[in-house]
């Protein structure tokens, strides 16, 4: 997370296309300054992420929305926005989106002054991209802590971790832009803690010093070959920070005036501002307090810039200093008073931000509460559902089977017969089974011999009831074999297969002496006519069957 980091989102690969080209426009819009239109066009990233039901793409979205809501110092809203998106954290396996999110909440959260919370997050990040192979995302991590402790003002630290962000820049393979920002973010903050050490009369480190200022030099080559305003604003104003650092102040006042110039050509208010109060402290350290004080009453017209929290209380600070460096007490005290009075306000404003925040955090965790109490509802209610429909499937399948033989029975008979009918079918086969002296088997093996023996005779039917055939069982010992499209004359080969499969059975296994026939009559039926009268043919020849010496078939009365 950076100020100015908001181009080299672009790099980033493999989003879905339905909400990068938005993600992508969010960005070029941020970067024109555009801030409205990119807040919207971030939004409906995020939105069009979870409709296609991406959750990293909604963490990276947010991170975008968090991010300009940051540049703009709306930390409450951009807060707000890293709230949401930790409801997708948890079903989130991108290393990289988590890392681009959490560092900018942590930032957010170091801005606004929760630096124990921030800085936990921030680490955190760290720590993950010791198994996340995404060097973006891994940079931003090291960045948005080296921006989180120049935000709590600790520029000596923040140089030297913008300097380690650099060096993981420049060897991760990054991309030019992104490495060429993260040299400016370096060599910004390594500039800043050098002009602070000459501020507070503290000794300047000369190596970092010379090592910056060839950095910067760098930058401005690089940012002059290709006409970036901004970058070659910022490079002449840290340029003269440097030389002012050294005591060249005559080489810092023409640097401050290149930076101006630069700034109102990139329309960056804040980095004119910024210019502006390093060169007034230079003219005041000359005595030229009149023109001191005209470059910060040009910044207070600036309605937009002085509206930033941290940019007004810089802008009274600096009234302060200057005041007091001219001896015009009376303006000090009056300036100082106001200084005074927004750090007030400032801590206010933190506070009721943080307030807010905590009710914001308050609010989404009661939402997960009710959501996962929602969540458990629905797993019940499915459960109970999926258990109803079993409860309703086995009703029906036992409605339609016999317990014993789990043939289908006479309902299962009367709808198959009706499907047969709706899809065409015209005629078929019956083939009526009845086992051959089955009260003898029950009354010399035992009644559960006999449930043994049904059993097995369903078995042979139930494989000669395939390819579209249907194998009934009637009731007691007797059995129907159904073939569809096939008539009486055509089936018999297939009643003696089947009568021979019982015979030849090894029912030997099933009781000691144990032998098993069946009798089967055989009957046309058109589908036109009753069913009953088709099996009380079939039933005739059953008995002439049995008549006739049992185990046989008989397809026609005698």
């Amino acid at each position: 997370m950076t100020r100015r980091a908001s181009s080299e989102s672009t790099h980033d690969e493999n989003l879905a296309a339905s909400w990068q080209e938005l993600l992508d426009r969010a960005v070029r819009l941020d970067w024109e300054c555009r801030d409205g239109e990119a807040l919207a066009a971030a939004e409906a990233a995020y939105e069009a992420a979870l409709e296609a039901g991406d959750v990293a793409g909604a963490l990276r979205a947010s991170h975008r929305l968090a991010l300009i809501h940051f540049n703009k110092e709306a930390l409450a809203e951009g807060l707000k926005v890293c709230l949401r998106a930790e409801t997708w954290l948890r079903y989130c396996q991108d290393q990289a989106a988590i890392i681009s999110l959490q560092s900018v909440h942590g930032g957010i959260l170091v801005a606004l002054g929760d630096l124990e919370t921030g800085f936990a997050l921030l680490i955190d990040c760290q720590k993950r991209t010791k198994t996340c192979t995404d060097p973006l995302a891994n940079w931003r991590a090291w960045t948005a802590y080296a921006v989180a402790l120049f935000d709590s003002n600790d520029f000596d630290r923040a140089a030297e971790a913008a300097a380690e962000s650099l060096s993981y820049a420049e060897t991760s393979g990054l991309a030019k832009g992104s490495v060429l920002i993260a040299r400016s973010i370096a060599s910004r903050m390594a500039a800043r803690a050098l002009g602070e050490h000459r501020l507070a009369r503290r000794d300047i480190d000369d190596v970092l010093l010379a090592r910056t200022e060839e950095q910067l030099h760098s930058i401005l080559t690089e940012a002059q070959a290709e006409n970036l305003s901004y970058e070659i604003a910022e490079c002449h104003c840290y340029l003269g920070l440097l030389a002012w650092t050294r005591g060249e102040d005559a080489v810092a006042a023409a640097r401050y005036v290149a930076a101006i110039a630069a700034s109102r050509v990139a329309r960056d208010d804040v980095l004119l501002a910024e210019t502006s109060y390093w060169y007034a402290y230079l003219l005041a350290g000359q005595g030229a307090f009149g023109e001191a004080v005209s470059l910060l009453a040009a910044i207070e017209v600036m309605e937009q810039v002085l509206a930033v929290p941290r940019m007004k209380l810089r802008h009274f600070d600096m009234r302060f200093r200057i005041a007091e460096m001219a001896g015009d007490w009376k303006a000090a005290f009056d300036y100082h008073r106001i200084y005074h009075g927004l750090v007030v306000e400032d801590c206010r404003r933190l506070a009721s931000a943080r307030a807010y925040t905590m009710k914001l955090a308050l609010d989404l965790e009661t939402m997960r509460r009710k959501e996962d109490s929602a969540r458990l509802e629905r797993e019940r209610l499915l459960e109970e559902n999926l258990r109803l429909a079993s409860e309703q499937r086995e009703a029906v399948l036992a409605s339609r089977t016999d317990p014993l033989t789990g043939l289908g029975n006479r309902r299962e008979l009367q709808l198959r017969c009706r499907d047969w009918l709706e899809s065409g079918v015209t005629h078929a086969a019956l083939l009526l089974v009845d086992i051959d002296h089955f009260k003898r088997i029950n009354d010399i093996f035992s009644h559960s011999i006999g449930d043994v023996v049904l059993c097995h005779v369903a078995g042979l039917l139930g494989d000669a009831g395939q390819n579209g055939r249907l194998a009934i069982r009637m009731g007691g010992e007797e059995f129907l074999l159904l073939l569809p499209g096939t008539a009486a004359e055509n089936a018999f080969a297939d009643a003696e297969r089947l009568r021979l499969l019982v015979q030849n059975h090894e029912w030997s296994q099933v009781a000691p002496k144990l032998e098993v026939t069946c009798s089967i009559g055989l009957a046309d039926w058109s589908m036109a006519d009753s069913l009953e009268v088709a099996l009380q043919v079939a039933d005739a020849n059953l008995y002439v069957a049995k008549n006739s010496g049992r185990n046989r078939c008989v397809s026609t009365v005698a």
